[in-house]
């Protein structure tokens, strides 16, 4: 778990120092206040050593032209020590230079979620003519290079406790997918390595016909099913894009349920993901971001 982030010179012009809480954080702030940079560089930091975390570190600190990138970042916390200082270019140049790591230790899984700026998502669905949204829910189900759902369930032939352990909680994870689409009389049927959704008429609903919102939702699920538990970091990126209202109230409450191990940094516009009873897991990105002397 992250329990302490400090960036220096963010945009030119920030500090940040800031102790998240252990189990949920919530960003809120007006447009342009920062929530979306701050997870875009904790996401280049915990990545820092592939070159989607430096993609992400540079479009996370390279606001404009004429405004220098942060130059340090250190990230403390249980199984991590990220400390990474970079040089600023030229006047006139665009984000980072020469980057130094003094120290790097991410013992801790992490993702970051964001349904309109996922380098890796857009990457995909160049290569496989998808749109972003379609190709993270591909990932998420298919990609045998990192946690996905189809990796999860292969996991369950390892011995006969780990599969006893994995059918219990697919068949939970079921249950709340099928709870957030029964207002739409969609049931999900998972048939060997095929996912669809049937709905009340008995016609079948393949994943490349839902809805944005219901594949975001599907992203998000599936993301906290396949942590197995385990400690976690998931960085949202404003997940209210797309989902109904009722969604944004249950999706804190459903992940801390799928894995109560899993710390949530959401950066977020809507009241409705907060409405139900987590207020006091606010931060206000305008009073975390301190003018640099």
């Amino acid at each position: 778990m992250i329990r302490h982030v400090k960036i220096s010179r963010l945009w030119g012009q920030y500090e940040v120092d800031w102790q998240p809480h252990p189990d949920v954080n919530i960003l809120v702030g007006i447009n342009g206040s920062g929530k979306s940079a701050l997870l875009q560089v904790i996401r280049a930091g915990l990545a820092h050593k592939t070159d989607e975390g430096l993609s992400y570190l540079d479009r996370a600190l390279s606001a404009d032209n004429d405004i220098s990138p942060c130059y340090a970042i250190r990230i403390e916390g249980d199984g991590i020590d990220v400390d990474i200082k970079t040089d600023v270019k030229e006047e006139g140049g665009r984000g980072a230079g020469h980057t130094e790591l003094n120290n790097s230790k991410v013992e801790c899984e992490y993702d970051l979620v964001s349904t309109f700026d996922n380098i890796a998502s857009e990457k995909k669905a160049l290569e496989q003519k998808l749109s972003p949204l379609a190709a993270q829910l591909d990932a998420v189900i298919f990609d045998t290079q990192r946690r996905s759902l189809n990796s999860y369930r292969l996991k369950a032939t390892e011995d006969p406790g780990t599969g006893i352990r994995i059918s219990k909680q697919l068949m939970k994870w079921i249950k709340v997918v099928n709870s957030f689409f029964a207002v739409t009389g969609k049931t999900l049927e998972m048939q060997g390595s095929n996912i669809s959704f049937r709905q009340a008429d008995g016609t079948t609903v393949v994943l490349d016909q839902l809805s944005a919102g219901e594949k975001q939702l599907m992203i998000i699920l599936i993301s906290a099913l396949v942590q197995d538990g385990s400690p976690f970091i998931l960085l949202l990126d404003e997940p209210e894009i797309s989902l109904d209202i009722d969604w944004q109230y249950k999706l804190i409450e459903t992940i801390r349920t799928l894995n109560p191990r899993c710390q949530l940094i959401i950066a977020t516009h809507s009241p409705a993901v907060f409405g139900d009873g987590w207020s006091d897991k606010l931060f206000f990105t305008e009073d975390l971001l301190t003018k640099s002397a």
